[in-house]
């Protein structure tokens, strides 16, 4: 009976040693191992969103100041070679509006409030970067990966049936202000990234001054969805 005991504990420790995650306690998950650095993590994350045929990105906004002119939030979708169709609210002065904004082949058009029809837009013009730019593998939102000062890895946070591992770092503002159009150039951003254990980019997370020094405000940006058939066209 003793054998019989001892051998059951040494089938049930091994168990444990393959499959850590289900005989671990508590609900917070651990840090994820990998032999990569922080790094390398978000190099190798740079090269999944740049190798997707598409993505869906979700961008919210919070701190926003008093009367600003500005994204708030955006909804759409990404595709390489660079194109973006979706719908951003932006405010002007305080007053928010929502605009459906193409961009196909280096060419903007927006369906704006109170403007009939869907026309074609210069984007600086309003403030705006142009959205196809966020997927371009040399100008976009990744390159912010590869930008990012001292990234360290942090705690794991749950995200519906996923587990990101985050890494979080500083930006210069010169590499914000000259993706979004808009910032403090000389000013220090916190950014931090949710990857996956595929090392998929799944959140972006940028705080500082986008509306002049002195001023802090956070941008979250989720991608997910990558690979999905879209097709984006001029309206």
């Amino acid at each position: 009976m003793l054998a019989t005991r001892r051998f059951a504990a040494a089938v049930l420790s091994a168990l444990c040693v393959v499959t850590a995650a289900s005989c671990s306690s508590g609900d917070s998950p651990g840090p994820a191992e990998t032999s990569l650095s922080p790094a390398q993590r978000l190099a190798a994350a740079k090269t999944k969103v740049d190798a997707a045929p598409s993505v869906h990105l979700a961008l919210t906004s919070s701190g926003l100041p008093d009367g600003a002119s500005g994204i708030v939030s955006a909804d759409g979708w990404g595709a390489h070679p660079p194109a973006f169709k979706g719908t951003f609210k932006v405010a002007l002065k305080g007053i928010q509006a929502d605009a459906e904004i193409t961009s196909v082949g280096g060419e903007v058009y927006a369906k704006l409030p109170l403007v009939p029809g869907t026309n074609k837009i210069d984007p600086k013009a309003f403030g705006l970067p142009d959205p196809a730019t966020l997927f371009s593998a040399d100008q976009g939102l990744t390159t912010l990966l590869t930008k990012t000062q001292n990234p360290a890895v942090g705690k794991q946070v749950r995200q519906g049936a996923d587990v990101l591992t985050t890494v979080s770092g500083t930006l210069p503002g010169a590499a914000v202000v000259d993706l979004f159009q808009i910032g403090d150039r000389s000013g220090t951003y916190q950014v931090s990234y949710g990857l996956t254990d595929a090392q998929e980019l799944r959140t972006v997370t940028l705080t500082g001054p986008f509306f002049g020094a002195g001023t802090s405000s956070t941008y979250t940006l989720a991608l997910d969805k990558y690979g999905q058939p879209v097709t984006i066209t001029k309206p």
